[in-house]
């Protein structure tokens, strides 16, 4: 009798005959009884996985995943709509970020992110460096650079509220972007509020949803930064504390 081939029944069909069991991982990837796991050391790169995969066919085998995680694509993704903090319920992950075209400019991460959180009436943006005398030098191209990153965000007679540092609300910068937000035709109600209170930077629409940014616009582009989503209670409390800000004036 002509033995099957590994990983199927003595029929004609191809396939594993049994599910996986259930096991409890000891941490290193192993468990009893007929259905084994294993880790690749390296980590298997997106294209040799692919032709293992296919070679597992050809032997009649099946690669079944044991947990349902998150692809490569889809961790870019999520981390661009989301950011960091929508994996910190999960207690394992590893991924090699390896993207197949090249990455888009800062500029244009943050013009996205802008566009998905397309506020309809009110932003509020906390930024102490917004204006900062930093940028007095090419206060031009900077004042072009932070509208190119917020002009998705604009609507129509949007009502917005920048709270920034008042040691680095520089006249020359403040007026450069102001002119260069007024000049995109959308008749924006601007508000700069002057406060030591804030050190983050939170964008928030309409007083409902928001996200961090771990760098000043003004720093985009020339370091490492992440854009997080704030939960409904985060949001909830920035907004009290701009509010409380606002009223003092």
């Amino acid at each position: 009798m002509k033995d099957p081939l590994p990983g199927t029944g003595t029929g004609d069909e191809l396939g594993p005959k049994n599910k996986p069991i259930e096991f409890v991982d000891d941490g290193e990837f192993r468990h009893l009884d007929y259905w084994n796991s294993f880790q690749f050391d390296p980590p298997l790169t997106h294209d040799d996985c692919l032709k293992i995969a296919s070679l597992a066919r050809e032997l009649g085998y099946q690669m079944l995943f044991r947990r349902a995680d998150y692809s490569l694509e889809e961790v870019q993704e999520q981390l661009l709509d989301r950011g960091p903090g929508s994996f910190l319920n999960f207690t394992w992950l590893q991924e090699d970020i390896s993207p197949k075209e090249p990455p888009k400019s800062a500029e244009q991460r943050m013009a996205e992110r802008m566009s998905r959180l397309s506020p309809t009436e009110h932003l509020l943006i906390t930024d102490p460096y917004l204006f900062t005398s930093g940028r007095k030098r090419d206060s031009q191209d900077y004042a072009a650079s932070v509208v190119k990153m917020i002009r998705p965000a604009l609507t129509a007679s949007l009502n917005i509220t920048a709270i920034v540092n008042p040691t680095q609300n520089d006249n020359e910068v403040r007026t450069a972007v102001l002119n260069e937000l007024h000049a995109q035709g959308f008749h924006l109600d601007i508000s700069v509020v002057e406060s030591h209170d804030f050190h983050d930077r939170f964008w928030i629409a309409d007083r409902a949803r928001g996200f961090v940014s771990g760098s000043s616009l003004n720093k985009i582009g020339s370091r490492i930064f992440f854009v997080d989503e704030l939960s409904e209670s985060d949001v909830r409390d920035v907004v009290a504390e701009a509010d409380a800000i606002i009223d003092q004036r």
